[in-house]
């Protein structure tokens, strides 16, 4: 499921004040940069908002101690990234917010600032606070891309490696490629018996000799693969419904089944090709090993890095602040 625009925002960096700025209870100190009691509860409000949108109810508990235990660690992390990206003079442009918030648009097909507004509204974020989180997001990326190994850094060696370690992860199911042709079943019980007669013509006409099925597809079918001459491309074993799945993984290449019966239609289906159970060559998929991997070893490089930064930092965690859930 796509998270919702208000998923996107409260997930960006935290904003955090300077010891100068507040003078209200102190949650955590990270060199000149605190976060008060006031902002940590709404951090957490948010990140719990966000989960209840995408958690089950039955993992929310669970959930919600998750975020409880690990959001003063992850606040410490932002912080110290904010300071290492201010030591290094990473900045952000005015250029690069909007071209951030663009994207974001794009991204949720909002195609007016009236309509991004109401999101914003509808998510209980200002404009200007989701501003300020998109510019510590953009100096976060911009600070991992100089300092941590990118997805492009990685090595074929590394990812053959990986696929020669993990290659069952990969198997692909029993395919086939088929196509077909679909007769709907009537609403008025009067005409199912004339376009059961039809579904069984059509079958009987694709089923002559030098007869396209293609063709026939494109003028008598009923499905939304009708103009593409019924190519329904490849399904996996499973992908269909219990009677045609069956049908079809007990059927032979160039084979034609049918009709057959479902509740709503007449199918009538070519096995164009069947593919057995296999593991896809590396170079086939060599882009989501890529992926894969890039994804584990950041989040391995990223505690790394923060754990180094914390060597070297000046932190204070008040337990005694820590609002109780």
């Amino acid at each position: 499921m796509k998270k919702s625009i208000f998923a996107v925002i409260v997930a960006l960096a935290a904003v955090s004040a300077s010891a100068a700025q507040v003078i209200e209870a102190v949650v955590i100190r990270v060199g000149d940069r605190i976060v008060t009691r006031t902002q940590y509860e709404k951090r957490l409000h948010d990140a719990i908002a966000e989960a209840e949108q995408n958690t089950p109810s039955t993992e929310m508990a669970a959930k919600r101690a998750q975020i409880t235990k690990t959001l003063v660690d992850d606040l410490i992390g932002e912080m110290l990234i904010k300071d290492r990206a201010d030591r290094l003079g990473i900045t952000i442009t005015e250029a690069e917010v909007k071209d951030a918030i663009n994207r974001l648009k794009q991204q949720y097909n909002i195609t007016t600032d009236a309509q991004f507004e109401d999101s914003l509204r509808t998510s209980g974020i200002t404009r200007a606070d989701m501003e300020a989180r998109l510019r510590d997001t953009l100096i976060t990326n911009k600070l991992f891309s100089r300092e941590l190994r990118s997805r492009e850094d990685l090595p074929d060696s590394e990812l053959r490696d990986r696929y020669n370690r993990e290659k069952e992860r990969y198997r692909l199911p029993e395919r086939a490629h088929l196509r077909e042709i679909v007769v709907l079943r009537p609403e008025d019980p009067l005409k199912v018996d004339e376009a059961r007669q039809r579904a069984n013509d059509v079958a009987a006409a694709t089923r002559q000799p030098k007869s396209d099925f293609a063709k026939i597809a494109s003028t008598m079918s009923e499905s939304g693969t009708r103009d593409q001459g019924g190519d329904l491309g490849e399904v996996s074993r499973g992908d269909l419904v219990a009677d045609l799945d069956k049908a079809v993984f007990n059927a032979t290449p160039g084979q034609i089944l049918g009709p057959l019966e479902t509740k709503s239609a007449w199918h009538i289906i070519k096995v164009e090709q069947r593919l057995p159970s296999e593991v896809p060559a590396f170079e086939s998929i060599k882009d989501r090993l890529r992926k894969d991997a890039s994804e584990e070893t950041f989040a391995r490089d990223y505690k790394s890095y923060i754990d180094n930064l914390r060597k070297d930092a000046f932190i204070q965690i008040h337990e005694e602040q820590i609002p109780k859930t």
